[in-house]
């Protein structure tokens, strides 16, 4: 039988989970799940010993701006961030709260984990039985979130927009389009384009909603009325120092300008983002099946999902059937979320937006009638082997212990030279400009001190001569590089030589003071 086929009247089971899914799950229930996945997400983060593993992922960009903000600097004026400053803050005020330390990052991500599954069953148990909106839950967390353990600014948007979701699945009240509203203001606060697109959805959601239930546009303009009101309140309330401080221009030029300039491309690999591993061959073959199977089943599942779900919402559009209601905003919302990756598709940011993919796909193999048992049993299966597999490749993978500034940490054998180096030369509050990747600032308590992230951020020639001159007048003396940065220009892509006068400042005024196994380099200034 297709999934697309509507439930034939004999799967009774089937039918009475499809169209009255039974009530929330209580509070002793949620509470067990939760503290379940905190013990699970501990040991992916935490050594038993209690020792914070030292992570790594886009996550670092936030934690060292965090840290600028923390030493009175600010975003778009004394260093670069094209994203809305909402991880910025965050971070800002978790080392304010804890300082700059390795283990409350990692608690962050915990919490976050815990409130995106929290996110997640409150809005599965809507439309599916407590066991399959358990089963959701699990498998987001094992699958999606425990790959990244990145508390990117993706996930933070990402939370506020399904948390708006899980609000509007129960009804669309005045105040509750006011909260929903607020949420998705939040979450433009952290991804400009995440909270647009979903306000966009809403928006769209309650118009069909209105001819669905021949509703008149008055109601319907009362209430787009009332969910405009909460996201441009939160949003002008949450963004209205940083326009004070840096104008809506500036703030413009960065968030929308740049972005779309340099974010907007095709897909980041040949592989549709999936990470390519130039080392593949010298891998074991076990890792590289596991990793790419992964990879190759989330993108495949998100989308095949969301066509299905969405066919059949369109098909009971006018059934009356409330449960349809419920479903077709979490596929709308699933499924324009992924269509806005098409513009800068990495497997990151697939990842980040895949909660109600997951959700909708345990509801397609749940009714059907045929395939019901063995799918829900092969899913669980998955769960299982991954939630046993990752913290023990988490507890026996071959770190390293070392005593940090930001704290004991456990660190995996590539980083653990650089970091060593770094103890032996380095101080706190030292400036130290990490070119390649800004993986060291937090652990070693090192400053930036350029406006630049990183020596990647090439779009304006003045930015590059800016940094010159801060290496120069902050007397910096170690900066660390690395051989990719040394392309040679291309005359078909001008923006390839605004480099250049960095690598010229770079090899005039320092030497090579040590290279790493993994080809980055540290080059430390002439006494002369």
């Amino acid at each position: 039988m297709s999934v697309l086929q509507d439930i034939p009247p004999q799967t009774e089971s089937s039918q009475k989970q499809m169209l009255h899914p039974r009530a929330s799950a209580g509070g002793w229930f949620v509470f067990l799940m939760l503290l379940g996945i905190s013990g699970y997400l501990y040991l992916n983060l935490f050594l038993v010993t209690n020792v914070p593993i030292l992570l790594s992922g886009d996550q670092v960009y936030f934690w060292m701006n965090g840290q600028r903000m923390l030493y009175g600097e600010h975003p778009y004026v004394d260093f670069f961030q094209f994203t809305p400053p909402g991880a910025d803050v965050f971070y800002l005020f978790l080392f304010k709260l804890f300082g700059p330390r390795i283990w409350p990052i990692n608690f962050a991500v915990l919490v976050l984990g815990v409130a995106l599954c929290w996110v997640c069953f409150l809005i599965a148990q809507e439309i599916l039985e407590r066991h399959l909106a358990l089963l959701s839950t699990l498998l987001f967390v094992t699958l999606i979130y425990t790959k990244l353990l990145n508390a990117t600014h993706h996930y933070f948007s990402v939370l506020a927009i399904m948390g708006a979701t899980a609000i509007l699945i129960r009804g669309d009240s005045s105040r509750k389009l006011f909260i929903a509203g607020a949420l998705l203001g939040i979450a433009s606060f952290f991804t400009q384009t995440h909270g647009f697109v979903a306000l966009a959805v809403v928006t769209f959601w309650l118009g069909w909603e209105r001819y669905r239930t021949n509703d008149s546009w008055r109601s319907f303009g009362k209430k787009e009325t009332i969910l405009l009101s909460g996201f441009f309140l939160l949003l002008l309330i949450l963004s209205a120092p940083f326009i004070a401080r840096v104008g809506l221009r500036q703030l413009w030029y960065f968030q929308v300008t740049y972005v779309r300039k340099v974010m907007v491309h095709a897909p980041e690999t040949h592989l549709l983002g999936m990470p390519e591993y130039a080392n593949w061959r010298a891998l074991p073959l076990l890792f590289v099946l596991g990793e790419y199977g992964r990879h190759f089943l989330v993108y495949a599942l998100l989308p095949l999902t969301y066509l299905l779900v969405l066919v059949r919402c369109h098909r009971n559009r006018l059934s009356g059937n409330a449960n349809f209601r419920k479903i077709a905003i979490v596929a709308l919302v699933g499924s324009c979320l992924l269509g806005e990756l098409i513009f800068s598709l990495n497997w990151l940011r697939l990842y980040a937006v895949s909660m109600a993919g997951i959700i909708l796909f345990v509801w397609i193999i749940s009714t059907s009638a045929r395939f019901r048992r063995y799918a829900l049993g092969s899913v669980w299966a998955l769960v299982v082997l991954l939630g046993l597999s990752q913290p023990w490749f988490a507890q026996h993978s071959e770190y390293r212990i070392i005593n940090l500034p930001a704290g004991k940490s456990a660190v995996a054998g590539n980083k653990f030279e650089k970091l060593e180096w770094g103890l032996t030369h380095t101080h706190v509050g030292d400036f130290f400009f990490e070119a390649p990747w800004p993986g060291m600032y937090i652990p070693l308590g090192v400053r930036n001190p350029v406006f630049l992230d990183t020596a990647s951020t090439m779009l304006n020639p003045p930015w590059v001569e800016q940094a010159v001159q801060q290496l120069e007048t902050k007397h910096v003396r170690y900066v660390m590089w690395a051989a990719r940065l040394d392309y040679p220009v291309d005359a078909n892509r001008p923006r390839s030589a605004n480099i250049v006068p960095l690598r010229t400042y770079l090899h005039t005024r320092y030497r090579l003071a040590k290279a790493f196994q993994d080809g980055d380099e540290v080059w430390e200034r002439n006494s002369q």
